[in-house]
């Protein structure tokens, strides 16, 4: 076998072309690179890079930030459609954070669409009025993720109450064993909880400066950007190819 059949038949090709063909992996990866392009951009400029590097990467961050807002469109009727199935849960408090999530999420993406329309100059927008759609879509995912850490929160603590009922040993060895598994399913929930407000207090920080609520500059939101890209990204990687994780949400 060639080089180039084994490169093109290696395995982890296929795991990538398996990640690649869902639109959640193709959006997180464009957004890494969005995100880096958003660091070294800032990083560059502080250095003093020439006009030209700065300019070519801030065209890179703009023309993927674009593509992603195109690839999104429609998607809004989605998080409508979770909120209304949100209203099931008997659990007020997951029930109503996850209701607001969502609905923060899909009026975000409304208006992130009316972006697209303006950069793709389908429509152009008055610059007044294009300001005031971006800062209004800043506030919409701020929104959203804000209910999402509540909700993480709160699942934090239930799962602490499970985890100390579950640490107490059992009278038989088949009880003590079952309550191994239980405590076992138990870790790896609060990982996964623990792992997704990570990601949500990392993401906060960049609709926070977009809303003015924080003053951050363009280094540490490409940073934050980043590593919520990757981390996304190794969710679904893991959703796609095996290793139990399930999807990243944005």
């Amino acid at each position: 076998m060639s080089v180039v059949q084994q490169v093109i038949l290696h395995p982890y090709l296929s795991q990538t072309l398996r990640f690649w063909s869902t639109t959640v992996g193709r959006d997180k990866t464009y957004r890494t690179i969005q995100y880096a392009a958003r660091f070294l951009a800032w990083y560059e400029y502080r250095k003093g890079a020439t006009k030209t590097t700065v300019d070519r990467l801030n065209a890179l961050k703009s023309n993927l930030g674009l593509s992603r807002k195109l690839m999104r469109v429609g998607k809004f009727l989605e998080h409508f459609q979770a909120a209304l199935k949100a209203t099931a849960i008997q659990d007020p408090v997951v029930s109503y954070t996850a209701i607001g999530r969502q609905l923060g999420y899909g009026l975000y993406l409304i208006l992130d669409t009316l972006q697209w329309i303006h950069g793709a100059k389908v429509y152009t927008f008055a610059p007044e009025t294009h300001k005031s759609i971006a800062k209004n879509a800043a506030r919409a995912w701020l929104t959203g993720l804000t209910f999402s850490l509540v909700s993480g929160a709160y699942k934090t603590y239930a799962i602490r109450q499970r985890l100390a009922s579950a640490a107490r040993p059992r009278a038989t060895a088949e009880k003590e064993a079952e309550r191994k598994v239980q405590l076992a399913a138990i870790c790896a929930e609060e990982a996964a909880v623990r792992y997704q407000i990570t990601q949500d207090a990392l993401d906060w920080l960049i609709p926070a400066t977009g809303a003015d609520v924080l003053n951050l500059d363009e280094g540490i939101l490409g940073l934050a950007g980043f590593t919520t890209s990757v981390m996304g990204g190794l969710s679904q990687w893991k959703a796609v190819n095996g290793g139990g994780a399930t999807a990243a949400k944005k």
